[in-house]
């Protein structure tokens, strides 16, 4: 390691830091912090005010929707359900 002298004179041992560098890379890291903050807050303002938009044109509210989905999907599943008891039953019937 290189020895240096600080201002009193004295010998010190170790890496010389300038603090002006450090100072200014820590303020433009602060700057940057904030401007992506503010760009983060405008996005987000943007794509909610967007996505109420959009909803406020469907012609059926999303729970609408997703209440006669659920009902889809119960019908499908004991339709599937049903197909295969019958199934089971025709292919245990054909086998004794």
């Amino acid at each position: 390691m290189a020895a240096f002298t600080n201002t009193a004179g004295t010998r010190m041992s170790g890496a010389y830091v300038d603090r002006r560098l450090v100072g200014g890379s820590a303020a433009l890291m602060t700057v940057g912090f904030v401007t992506y903050a503010i760009g983060a807050a405008v996005g987000a303002y943007a794509m909610f005010g967007a996505a109420r938009r959009y909803i406020a044109q469907l012609e059926e509210p999303p729970q609408v929707t997703v209440r006669r989905r659920w009902g889809q999907v119960r019908t499908a599943t004991g339709a599937g359900v049903g197909a295969w008891r019958d199934y089971d039953r025709a292919l245990s019937d054909s086998v004794r």
